[in-house]
């Protein structure tokens, strides 16, 4: 399939786990209040990091490998294998030890029921593994096949989660129960998936293979790290500095804000493999591409800021509405850092691996030093502020490099009217073909604009 196509099967894809994950979050913060759901945060938290740290950037590697050198791709498939193994055991036992020896340095991290957190470290090696397999069926452009699990797991999950705390009532626990049962169940998924692809067979492995991996990886894997940091520090902080619920109201925030990524995420996902598996392209197309989904995320950003109230109170209950400021405050850098996210694809392609550490580690830094500050003063409010800025700088050092490389001039970037009259061109043909040809020119208009913030 071509970009267009896994990028529209992708978004009909992402706003199926939108939807899910909006009933999740509600669910969630209905039924296990503030504390608890800052309590749910914390169990998962160490995981993510530990699954963050695990992935030793062969995650990167594997999409791009696996689009340059189709050959390549069962040995991809053991090498990963043999990988997670070693690396998720490690990290799930040193986590585990950690959390047994009472989180030394920072106990509020093991706060809670210890038998949760064991439960959930235990998935280490498994959400490793995972990721480095449909790393590779993304390598592949197997768009499709990945975003039909995806959807299918996210209802699954959502499903389970529902008969968890809703019927069984199960509480803190019901939520990492069906954390670890979808791990499971998706990691089945996976083999099957491998299998069918056709690079599922006996082992393989190549030492030629594997070096070039690793001079990808390793600096792929300090730029993940540091990236991931910067999106996660505040959360680490928080619980360090304010109670359980702070963090509970402050999650639910990121986890709104960060649904506007939706369109982002869903480019990105098929940006970097059409990229890796394409002899020649078109120089500009990720820049083009980014200023259509700047326009499509402004647009969310805005409705969201205003309705950022009402949203919170009537889906989530008033008792969250401490939420409301941060969301508000998170807007900015969601929308800035929309640029980087997508043009980083013509970077990994280009090996630049070397760049995205460095800007990585300034953005991470920049938003620990201002958690550092804010958070003691401001609170969760401050916390989110921290992050808009290192969004901020972080872009604007991805976009730089991006223009520098290719020699694309900047303005390709900025939306323009044109962009607009693409969308009320399709949207006209649209109501053509549904027999609607007599709306006024400014009612269709007000329509496509109303869409576009949806």
């Amino acid at each position: 399939m071509n970009l267009v196509s896994n990028i529209i099967t992708t978004l009909f894809a992402r706003v199926g786990i939108l939807i899910c994950a909006v009933i999740s979050s509600i669910v969630l913060a209905r039924v296990l209040g503030p504390e608890g759901r800052g309590l749910f945060a914390l169990i998962i938290l160490l995981p993510e990091i530990a699954t963050a740290f695990g992935l030793l950037g062969f995650d990167h590697a594997n999409v791009v490998y696996a689009g340059l050198e189709p050959e390549s791709r069962r040995a991809l498939v053991w090498h990963s294998t043999v990988l997670a193994i070693v690396l998720g055991v490690v990290f799930a036992l040193a986590m585990i030890g950690y959390i047994v020896l009472g989180a030394p340095g920072f106990p509020v991290l093991a706060r809670g029921p210890r038998n949760l957190f064991l439960l959930a470290l235990s998935l280490i090696p498994v959400t490793i593994l995972i990721d480095y397999w449909f790393s590779i069926l993304r390598g592949m452009n197997q768009i499709v096949l990945t975003n039909a699990v995806e959807i299918g797991s996210k209802v699954a999950s959502l499903l389970i989660l529902i008969a968890f705390l809703l019927w069984l009532r199960l509480g803190v626990a019901g939520a990492v129960a069906t954390n670890f049962v979808m791990t499971l169940g998706t990691l089945i998924v996976a083999v099957v998936l491998l299998r069918h692809v056709g690079v599922w067979g006996k082992p393989s492995f190549d030492w030629s293979l594997w070096k070039r991996t690793v001079r990808f990886a390793l600096p792929s894997y300090a730029a993940t790290v540091l990236t991931y940091m910067n999106y996660r520090v505040d959360q680490l902080c928080i619980a360090i500095f304010l109670p359980p619920e702070q963090l509970g109201y402050y999650v639910l925030a990121v986890s709104l804000a960060e649904r506007l990524w939706i369109l982002t995420g869903s480019v990105a996902n098929a940006l970097l493999p059409h990229l890796a598996n394409s002899k020649e392209r078109e120089i500009a197309m990720p820049a083009v591409v980014t200023r259509h989904v700047v326009l499509w995320t402004g647009a969310g950003c805005i409705i969201v800021f205003v309705l950022a109230d009402v949203l919170i109170r009537v889906l989530y209950s008033p008792a969250f509405a401490d939420g409301v400021a941060p969301l508000r405050w998170l807007l900015p850098g969601i929308l800035v850092a929309t640029i980087g996210k997508n043009l980083c694809a013509e970077l990994l392609v280009r090996k630049m691996v070397g760049y995205l550490v460095w800007m990585a580690g300034v953005g991470a830094v920049v938003n620990l030093v201002g958690n550092l500050l804010l958070i003691p003063r401001t609170g969760i409010s401050g916390a989110a502020l921290a992050s808009t800025l290192s969004y901020c700088v972080l872009s604007l050092m991805q976009t730089v490099v991006y223009l520098k490389v290719t020699g694309v001039p900047w303005t390709t970037l900025v939306p323009r009217y044109s962009d607009i009259r693409i969308y009320y061109v399709v949207w006209r043909r649209i109501l053509s073909a549904l027999r609607i040809q007599k709306m006024p020119a400014e009612t269709v208009w007000g329509v496509l604009m109303v869409t576009m913030c949806l």
